[in-house]
């Protein structure tokens, strides 16, 4: 039981961080869910696909070269990113509650987690309390701020007009690439696995400014709509 906890624990709090700066026109908890749950089914199918397409490029999830751990990273992020940007556009994107730039933050975090949720069940399960903590403080956040790189583009995509494709084809590469990033240096492995904790912090801060832009926008939009 306790490494259940350990493992949905962090998960919670991320997802309460991302709804607390959603504060102008906060979202039904039914949709948040509802991605949430569209996030943690999308984690099975990824699994398979992953490593079947790892498998099938020679390479492994290991200690390996930098070409090779490149290479892996990048088909884990592009698999993984992928599933949750369907998430989105398949769950919540259309619906009407999805009005604000911020919503796109809160939805693409929802599905990221629901993501990781599941993800991280079958690791701190399997590897106990070391992993746990370790993937509470790097693993988790990092999906969460995926999501957020994603979700902020998406948002903007919503109310673009003729650029709402252009910006979901920024959402789906930049989350791709952060994801790449981190995992490529977890596996190039030895000391250069440290830098994984700046990585995690300069996403963070990306995050943070992409909810701050959200916002502002949001505000904006919102006083157009009392004016007019």
């Amino acid at each position: 039981m306790f490494l259940v906890v350990l493992a949905i624990a962090p998960v919670a709090f991320w997802l309460w961080y991302f709804q607390m700066r959603d504060r102008l026109r906060p979202e039904p908890g039914g949709l948040i869910v509802r991605v949430f749950v569209l996030g943690g089914i999308a984690a099975i199918p990824a699994a398979f696909v992953e490593f079947a397409t790892v498998a099938a490029a020679g390479l492994t999830f290991g200690r390996q070269s930098a070409a090779d751990a490149v290479a892996t990273a990048f088909i884990v992020g592009v698999i993984e990113e992928s599933l949750k940007f369907i998430v989105v556009l398949v769950g919540v994107y259309r619906h009407r509650e999805f009005n604000e730039v911020m919503d796109g933050i809160v939805y693409a975090v929802a599905a990221s987690l629901g993501f990781a949720a599941v993800e991280n069940l079958f690791y701190v399960l399997q590897g106990g309390v070391s992993v746990g903590l370790l993937r509470a403080f790097l693993s988790i956040p990092g999906h969460a701020f995926f999501g957020a790189i994603m979700g902020y583009y998406i948002g903007l995509a919503k109310f673009a007009g003729s650029r709402q494709r252009l910006l979901l084809t920024a959402a789906l590469v930049l989350a791709t690439l952060a994801h790449a990033a981190y995992d490529a240096v977890l596996f190039l492995g030895d000391w250069i696995g440290f830098l994984v904790v700046p990585v995690v912090l300069v996403l963070w801060r990306r995050a943070v400014i992409n909810a701050r832009h959200a916002h502002a926008l949001d505000n904006v939009r919102a006083d157009g709509e009392r004016k007019g």
